[in-house]
């Protein structure tokens, strides 16, 4: 089950899922105003994904206004990955990490986090943005200084770098840049985490604290997989302690750093083979935006 491997057309096919959640979000940003809740904005990313045929989720929507993009005064998680994963003090299924009635205020910092499943294949995304703070230097800071790991990511993985050499170099990105490693507070601190073929797909599905139970299957399959047989299935999260390379399957990958009251995220999926890595797509809104501002 740890390694999974997926034919020409079924890339293609989680090449479309990722785009359409990424045109979701790009939606409900150009519908954000003063006053709407988190609650209001991520339940608005899934309707427009429910009206596009969209059935099922690996992840409901996800929306942090403010501070809350950076995680202020949010705990961090402990202990192993599973234990971690499944806490419901913690991360994605903490309240902490649940959108709120929070209301937007302009010059917010926003984030917006979707995982939706077509076809049995589940993406996940996430996207920064602002209301009314376009033109605010230190957003286009923070949005610009996320630029650097992209490359280097794909480049350790594709040598074979162990994904917690990977972490700390990233790490060390972000100290040099002045800004707060935020993906620390994700369940097993994890910088990316794998996606797939989801099981369970024909059975009914429901809300665990902003994930499905399909969701939870697939990760605590291969969490207890690369706890029973560690030699030959590797962790599906990407954390710290993660002491191997990546294996072969779809890694969403989402760098996350903070200062002050601004946090900022990118989350995109990584194709990784036997002998090779790229990312699924290269273009996409944060692509776009650093592209458009080194022209400038």
């Amino acid at each position: 089950m740890s390694k999974e491997h997926f034919t020409e057309q079924e890339l293609a096919e989680v090449k479309a899922a990722q785009r359409l959640a990424y045109d979701a979000v790009a939606a409900v940003e150009a519908q954000l105003y003063e006053g709407i809740t988190e609650k209001q904005a991520a339940k608005a990313i899934e309707d427009w994904l429910r009206a596009h045929g969209v059935r099922r989720f690996f992840h409901y929507g996800f929306a942090w206004f403010g501070d809350r993009t950076r995680f202020k005064n949010f705990e961090k998680p402990k202990g192993a990955a599973l234990s971690s994963l499944l806490n419901p003090k913690i991360a994605h299924f903490g309240k902490q990490f649940q959108p709120t009635e929070r209301p937007l205020r302009r010059g917010d910092a926003v984030i917006l986090d979707v995982g939706p499943v077509v076809n049995r294949f589940a993406c996940d995304m996430g996207y920064s943005c602002s209301l009314g703070g376009g033109d605010d230097e230190e957003f286009h800071a923070a949005r610009m200084a996320l630029e650097p790991y992209r490359a280097l990511i794909l480049d350790l993985v594709r040598r074979g770098a162990t994904q917690s050499r990977i972490y700390r170099e990233v790490d060390a990105v972000i100290s040099d840049q002045g800004y707060e490693n935020i993906h620390s507070y994700y369940p097993g601190s994890v910088i990316a985490h794998k996606v797939g073929k989801i099981p369970g797909t024909r059975l009914p599905t429901f809300r665990i604290q902003g994930f499905s139970p399909q969701a939870l299957a697939y990760l605590s399959g291969h969490l207890l997989e690369s706890a029973i047989r560690p030699r030959l299935n590797r962790t599906p999260l990407w954390g710290e302690s993660s002491d191997q390379p990546c294996e072969p399957g779809l890694w969403a990958v989402e760098p996350h750093i903070g200062k002050g009251e601004i946090g900022v995220k990118w989350e995109e999926l990584l194709v990784v083979t036997e002998d090779d890595a790229y990312w699924l797509d290269d273009d996409l809104p944060h692509i776009r935006y650093w592209q458009q501002h080194h022209a400038a």
